[in-house]
């Protein structure tokens, strides 16, 4: 089910830009239910590829996202609810978008707090260091997803104790 349509192409500086119309929608059984669905053209583009990284813009508002592919609800860009208020949209909304190869695939940020908590624990810097870039991604998300200062301070220290003493889940 593609609910995304008037597809539009633009090359600014060797990267290719696609633009299109969607509508934010549920995906039910996910663990964060709310996505975007990506017209099959784009799709079938950014897999072959090979991109699975995006730069994405939903009504202006830029993000990072992976290029989610399921049987039911076909390729999508997971967005949460605070996002979407960025963006100004809500369930069921149609929204501009716009996605392209994010140029820094490899590149994540990181919060002050987690930089600081590695910088302090060798132990823990080495092991940060041996995980994949996703498992980086996704535990620097959950640090710097924090409101609060003390929150993401108490969420860096976790993580610092967890990687120094292996007990991070997935260990």
């Amino acid at each position: 089910m593609v609910i995304a349509n008037a597809v539009e192409w633009a090359q600014p500086s060797n990267m290719q830009v696609y633009k299109f119309k969607s509508r934010v929608v549920r995906v039910d059984g996910a663990m964060n239910p709310h996505g975007i669905p990506i017209p099959d053209e784009v799709s079938e583009a950014l897999w072959e590829s090979a991109t699975r990284r995006l730069l994405v813009r939903v009504n202006g508002y830029e993000l990072r996202r992976g290029l989610q592919g399921s049987r039911e609800f076909g390729s999508h860009i997971v967005v949460g609810l605070s996002l979407l208020r960025e963006a100004g949209a809500s369930l069921g909304d149609a929204v501009k978008v716009e996605v392209e190869a994010d140029p820094n695939a490899n590149g994540i940020d990181v919060c002050d707090e987690l930089l600081i908590a590695l910088e302090q624990d060798k132990a823990a810097r080495d092991r940060w260091e041996s995980l994949t870039l996703g498992k980086q991604r996704g535990l620097a998300y959950h640090v710097g997803s924090a409101k609060r200062e003390e929150t993401r301070i108490k969420r860096a220290l976790d993580i610092a104790e967890k990687l120094r003493t292996g007990t991070l889940s997935g260990d």
